[in-house]
């Protein structure tokens, strides 16, 4: 599926869904590698629907169509969101109730996983090497930041004597979902360095 008829079908969606009466602001659409098993996630404090590129080029229409669905049910679910608690933090929705009437009002199947017949090839790590030999696709003030890795396998580097700054994750019960569909697990804790899209440069071509 091409990356602009997606975002046509995205625009699509952002209309039906304002004509069933919620608030939407349009979801920015990437469609980037994605490692571990996820397909797809919509970041709500950035807006962004990311997509797994190798699904999106080799999928059914069908199963890629599902999944932006699924992504967009979670944005308008979240911008729609008046769930708090007692402290006034938000809870956020995940694949609760309210989810699976968005996604179904929007023509999904309301399901937390992927069904289909996609199967995600098994992630080959690459050499440091192949990373740097990777050429980027697209401007890099497209993502505002990413790890030393992330960069390199969008075909940029972090420039020498550039510094990450390091974030920290630490999440409470509103924060990430259990096995349970709409429920949320006590604590975690994550972290990371980043570095910022003016800290890089593109990967050089490699030489014949």
């Amino acid at each position: 599926m091409l990356i602009t008829d997606l975002e046509k079908e995205l625009n699509k969606l952002t209309h039906i869904a304002r004509d069933l009466g919620y608030k939407i602001n349009k979801p920015v659409l990437f469609v980037d590698p994605i490692f571990g098993s996820k397909l797809a996630y919509y970041q709500h404090n950035t807006n962004k629907i990311v997509i797994h590129d190798h699904f999106v080029e080799t999928a059914e229409y069908s199963e890629v169509m599902n999944t932006l669905i699924h992504e967009m049910a979670h944005a308008v679910a979240e911008q729609n969101n008046t769930n708090v608690d007692k402290k006034g933090k938000t809870i956020r929705v995940w694949h609760g109730d309210a989810w699976k009437d968005i996604n179904a009002k929007l023509g999904g199947n309301s399901e937390r996983f992927h069904v289909g017949t996609y199967h995600k090839p098994e992630h080959v790590k690459k050499t440091m090497a192949e990373l740097f030999a990777i050429q980027p696709k697209y401007p890099a003030d497209r993502w505002e930041r990413g790890t030393y890795k992330q960069w390199l396998s969008r075909g940029y580097h972090v420039i020498k004597g550039q510094k990450g700054h390091l974030h920290v994750w630490e999440f409470s019960a509103d924060e990430y979902e259990t096995d349970t569909d709409g429920k949320t697990s006590n604590w975690g804790k994550a972290s990371a360095f980043y570095f910022n899209n003016d800290q890089v440069e593109a990967n050089q071509p490699k030489e014949k």
